[in-house]
């Protein structure tokens, strides 16, 4: 009895952040470009990254609080990520998103492919631009909707939300182009690398705030 009273009573104390999933509101695409936008969307359903773009997890902000005021890299051993929450000790690496993402990516796959491949991917999708600075702006409106999601939810920008390095690029033509691509490793390498940045962002996959 007197645990259940406290696991109901720390279950009060979650604060439940209810517009965390939400990336961007969609009005219908113009006539011309349904079928291209409903590609898009079709695409995002079946790629390796559809659970963690379209799960609706219940995002508690004083535990995500908790995780990045406590989280620490292990640099003595395979330096994975360790915080406490709730005191109780939490462990993350790169098999751990794997797995609870469900992301279906491998250790073995890239997370950089080569200069020439990508740039002839981006011809492919229509980039008006050049590399390896990589603006969403210059995206077509459709691959620029997918770039806007990307950025969103899944990468840790520091200069803005129009701009995309080598890595992440890579990774959005992976993503277009069903190449294979980890995913995983992407995703925890920016955690360590927010961790390492003196005014580190609290981020969780779908979302970052201040």
């Amino acid at each position: 009895m007197a645990g259940a009273m406290l696991q109901e009573k720390n279950q009060r104390q979650l604060e439940v952040n209810e517009f965390h999933n939400q990336a961007g509101f969609l009005s219908n695409p113009p006539a011309d470009q349904a079928e291209l936008f409903g590609s898009l969307i079709r695409g995002l359903n079946n790629c390796p990254l559809t659970h963690a773009l379209r799960t609706n997890h219940v995002i508690c902000s004083n535990c995500i609080n908790a995780f990045w005021n406590t989280a620490k890299i292990d640099r003595q051993g395979a330096g994975f990520i360790e915080a406490t929450v709730q005191k109780m000790k939490i462990v993350v690496f790169e098999a751990v998103i794997r797995e609870v993402l469900r992301i279906g990516d491998q250790p073995h796959h890239p997370t950089l492919y080569d200069q020439a491949r990508v740039q002839a991917a981006l011809r492919r999708m229509s980039y008006e631009g050049g590399y390896p600075i990589v603006l969403k702006k210059l995206f077509p409106p459709y691959w620029r909707l997918l770039v806007h999601f990307f950025l969103q939810c899944v990468a840790e920008n520091k200069g803005g939300w129009d701009q995309l390095n080598k890595t992440q690029t890579s990774a959005v033509v992976a993503l277009v182009n069903e190449w294979e691509y980890n995913f995983s490793a992407f995703i925890f390498d920016n955690m360590k690398k927010m961790l390492e940045d003196p005014n580190k962002k609290i981020c969780c996959t779908r979302g970052s705030y201040r």
